[in-house]
């Protein structure tokens, strides 16, 4: 019977390799693992494919170059073998893709199989097969005496040899199982030639190739006789008893923890130094030069790179309006929206022009407006709109009604058109209204000056933070060197209105003649360490200044910057030749030493592991010496 060959991928599943498994159709199958494959990464895994195998009654083999996977398949119990030789020309095609059918052969094509494989078949169930690593391929033999001795065998058909398997050509039997060499010379061996022949001498060759390949494929011994196999003689025969084994284990255990001691002591330790040094502040008072026509600082001139940035910035306020009066029997007030939808031509509305709410509620304008007309912008048509101040025709609170819709009585006689596109929308609540013994707040005019006030200083802030951005980087803004255009206010309502509380909005466009802080602070430590003949180093992150008049030539394109500025001076410590002084120092010697520097003012030493902390290491790359800024 032919056999079926499946070859799998390296990361295929154990559940994915047993549904083709059983999807075979045939008695025989062969399994060819890549490499590393999971599937024979897990001893678990080949005893579940073994187990599905033997419920199907299937014979298995597997085919694998991956060592450590040949030895997990043979304690699963499966045949294994390294490679596979001419299998291509003997597997069926039963694949699910692909249709039914069987490939036989012929007693002609089997002995051809076995006339290549000769050599080979030599090699099999000798002692040092499985030590071989591989099979080495077998050189070819006559064919011509083949065929006469196969011409003068009694019974052919036990004889010849179906399916060339597996590596090395081992010839397999299709009408018994997978793993039993088909070769039968019972009948033979009753009909041998003389001894002296050449025919004798190549069926006792034969022979002897059966019981090889018996012993291939039935050989008794396990894993474990493999490996005691593969030890030296004298340690064949050498067991361990438990009490043994555990002392051997302690011993084996206490010397590789005190070897890695000693080397941890050798090697491992760290020493790292931390010094605190004595620190002085330096001061100075000067100025420095902005200019916009260099790119670079010019450290002897005292002259730094500066820049013109400029920016625009609205900002909209809310205050309450803190007067408050009685409103006995006064008239609502409020703000609304006029439209025109009707005409681009604009629409004049004089004083006292009615408008009445959806309510029926009636209002007039305090003041006389004109509606513009219509605008179109592409294809949209937009509508005039003005805004006016409206009064209650009555007093009473009942006319603080909320944001409503308006229509203009004066336009129902003009057509129904005009009346419908000419109209006006509050968003706010009219208020005012009241009678009786009733207050109500009002804006004075105390409130809208409090409020520029307050909205200009925002506003001051928040266009300095958009010259900042404009300049990029830490740029250093001073007020003296901020021009802007006058700004524009405007106020929601007036003083006097009746109203909880107003809007004031703030609009300018402003510039700034700009420095970096960085170019500032590396000038003013220039300046400092020259004040101190070159002897002071001075760090420029712990440089502060206050600054003084600044002025501004934003035609000229420069700046003048006065200020006071302080920064702290750390000493010159050598940290290099400090480390190499203090290799292999104990504690004392290290504190002796480090007394001698005048500029330390404290130190700490931190030794790792912890223990060791009597110490310096005398390895320099063990050893850091850091300076605590």
């Amino acid at each position: 019977m032919a056999h079926q060959t499946f070859y799998i991928d390296i990361d295929e599943e154990i559940t994915s390799i047993v549904e083709r498994l059983k999807k075979a159709r045939a008695r025989e199958v062969i399994i060819v693992v890549p490499k590393r494959a999971l599937l024979i990464q897990s001893i678990v895994n080949l005893r579940i494919l073994k187990k599905e195998a033997d419920e199907n009654e299937m014979q298995l083999m597997m085919v694998t170059q991956d060592k450590l996977g040949k030895i997990l398949i043979e304690k699963a119990g499966i045949f294994v073998q390294q490679k596979m030789d001419n299998i291509a020309d003997e597997e069926i095609s039963l694949n699910e893709e692909e249709g039914m059918g069987e490939k036989f052969y012929s007693a002609e094509d089997e002995m051809n199989g076995a006339m290549e494989n000769q050599s080979r078949l030599d090699k099999i169930g000798s002692e040092n097969y499985f030590n071989a690593g591989e099979i080495l391929e077998s050189s070819k033999i006559d064919l011509e005496k083949i065929k006469i001795k196969q011409a003068k065998k009694t019974e052919p058909a036990q004889e010849k040899l179906v399916n060339k398997e597996l590596v090395a050509g081992v010839g397999m039997n299709s009408k018994n199982k997978l793993m039993k060499p088909s070769l039968d010379i019972s009948a033979r061996s009753e009909k041998l030639p003389a001894p002296e022949t050449s025919e004798h001498k190549n069926l006792i060759g034969e022979k002897n190739r059966e019981k090889k390949i018996e012993n291939f494929f039935f050989r008794k011994d396990n894993f474990e006789d493999k490996i005691k196999n593969s030890r030296p003689d004298e340690f064949k025969n050498y067991n361990l008893s438990k009490k043994d084994h555990k002392w051997f284990l302690a011993f084996g255990l206490i010397s590789s923890l005190a070897v890695a001691g000693i080397l941890a002591y050798l090697f491992l330790p760290k020493a790292t130094l931390t010094i605190e040094a004595k620190t002085k502040i330096e001061s100075i008072d000067s100025n420095v030069t902005g200019s916009t026509s260099v790119n670079n600082s010019d450290f002897e001139k005292e002259i730094i790179p500066a820049k013109v940035v400029s920016a625009e910035n609205s900002i909209t306020e809310k205050f309450d309006a803190s007067g408050n009066k009685s409103v006995s029997n006064q008239k609502a007030r409020g703000k609304i929206t006029i439209y025109n939808e009707y005409s681009t031509s604009p629409q004049p509305l004089v004083a006292t022009t009615r408008f009445l709410s959806s309510g029926g509620k009636l209002f007039r304008l305090i003041n006389g407006v004109t509606i513009p007309g219509m605008e179109k912008s592409g294809s949209e048509t937009k509508p005039g709109t003005v805004e006016a101040q409206v009064i209650a025709d009555e007093s009473g609170e009942n006319f603080n009604i909320g944001p409503d819709k308006f229509t203009i009585p004066g336009f129902e006689g003009s057509g129904n058109e005009k009346y419908a596109k000419f109209y006006a929308k509050s968003e706010e609540a009219m208020s005012g209204g009241g009678s009786g013994n009733q207050t109500a707040n009002f804006i004075t005019d105390s409130d809208i000056a409090s409020a520029k006030t307050k909205a200009l200083a925002k506003f001051k802030e928040e266009i300095k933070n958009k010259l900042k951005e404009a300049a990029g980087g830490e740029a250093i803004i001073l007020d003296d060197a901020v021009s802007g255009d006058e700004p524009i206010y405007k106020l929601s309502n007036s003083s006097g209105d009746m109203a909880d509380s107003f809007q004031i909005t703030i609009q300018s466009r402003s510039k700034a003649m700009v420095v970096l802080e960085k170019d500032l602070k590396d000038m003013v430590a220039r300046m400092i360490s020259k004040a101190g003949n070159g002897k002071a180093n001075i760090e420029s992150n712990t440089i502060k200044f206050d600054f003084g008049k600044t002025n501004a030539d934003f035609t000229a394109g420069t700046i003048d910057i006065k200020f006071h500025a302080t920064g702290e001076i750390a000493p010159n410590l050598n940290l290099d030749a400090i480390k190499k002084e203090i290799l292999g120092k104990n504690n004392d010697e290290l504190t002796a030493y480090l007394s001698t520097f005048s500029d330390i003012k404290n130190a700490n030493v931190e030794y790792w592991p912890s223990f060791i902390n009597s110490q310096i290491p005398s390895i320099e790359s063990r050893v850091e010496v850091v300076l605590d800024k």
